[in-house]
């Protein structure tokens, strides 16, 4: 049985390619503009066909070369099994290209002894951050994984590195990347996941505010974020004002919002003109 093409501009080539015709209300301006260079090249050239118009290939050679051009595996794409960003390369010279996705690998820190249980079956977490500082989790593998305590999503790279000594209560910090996935938030308010708490801790700045209301949505009953009792002092003395100029329509919305957190945080952003970075968190503001 014959594959399919690889996408709809293979199947014109394809047409083209065997028939050396193709009705030109067959193809879409996507592809047709895809197709330009074989029009300026006289590869291919539209003429009147009854009440229609058509494609017709001049030049057969030239078109064979085109498709390799852009499907180095044939327009039926790469046969053999690949992963979905090496298929997209086989197929149309572009991983970006990829259909599907790879597993999500969740970076992670232990603490306070923090453990995976599964049936029997036990994930030391804490035992792999002493040893090595870090820990990594496929999140497509953690399906009846469960874990307890209290979670901390960390929105920048460097406070995760140090979250232990900003906030010695977390068991186990998950490295959110700025933005943290769809997938990460599924796998947080899932059954397996319900027992633990969650702390954010976020930019004081728009898009962190946004984004603890994004986590507390996914996990409405036990998220909160990490508000610092010199968090004003903080923003006295190291805010910065560009976190809202480049900001500002998520800041207005955000005044909007009745949630009592953070009306705290956006009275302190409109009172000092300022949004505060986490990574000041870790400032000894008495040296």
């Amino acid at each position: 049985m014959k594959s399919a093409p690889v996408d709809s501009l293979a199947k014109h080539l394809a047409i083209l390619s065997e028939k050396s015709s193709l009705p030109s209300s067959s193809i879409s301006t996507t592809d047709r503009r895809r197709l330009q260079s074989l029009f300026d090249a006289n590869v291919i050239d539209e003429v009147k066909s009854g009440a229609g118009r058509c494609l017709i290939v001049r030049n057969q050679t030239a078109l064979n070369t085109f498709i390799l051009s852009l499907y180095p595996s044939g327009l039926e794409g790469y046969k053999g099994d690949l992963p979905s960003r090496s298929k997209a390369v086989a197929d149309r010279r572009d991983s970006k290209k990829a259909i599907g996705r790879n597993p999500t690998i969740v970076l992670v820190r232990g603490f306070n002894g923090c453990i995976f249980e599964k049936n029997e079956a036990l994930l030391p977490v804490a035992e792999w951050t002493r040893i090595a500082g870090v820990a990594s989790l496929c999140l497509d593998s953690m399906d009846g994984w469960k874990c307890n305590g209290t979670i901390g999503t960390v929105e920048n790279l460097e406070t995760f590195w140090h979250i232990e000594k900003i906030a010695p209560f977390v068991d186990l910090a998950i490295y959110a990347e700025g933005r943290i996935g769809a997938d990460v938030l599924d796998w947080l308010k899932s059954p397996d996941m319900i027992e633990a708490e969650m702390v954010h801790f976020p930019d004081y700045d728009p898009v962190g505010m946004d984004e603890y209301l994004r986590i507390k949505s996914a996990c409405p009953d036990r998220a909160k974020f990490f508000c610092p009792a010199d968090l004003e002092k903080l923003f006295i003395r190291f805010g910065k004002a560009q976190l809202l100029s480049d900001n500002s329509a998520v800041l207005a919305r955000l005044r909007k919002n009745v949630d009592s957190d953070i009306r705290y945080v956006v009275e302190l952003m409109d009172r000092y003109g300022v949004g505060l970075e986490q990574e000041a968190l870790l400032i000894d503001t008495s040296i």
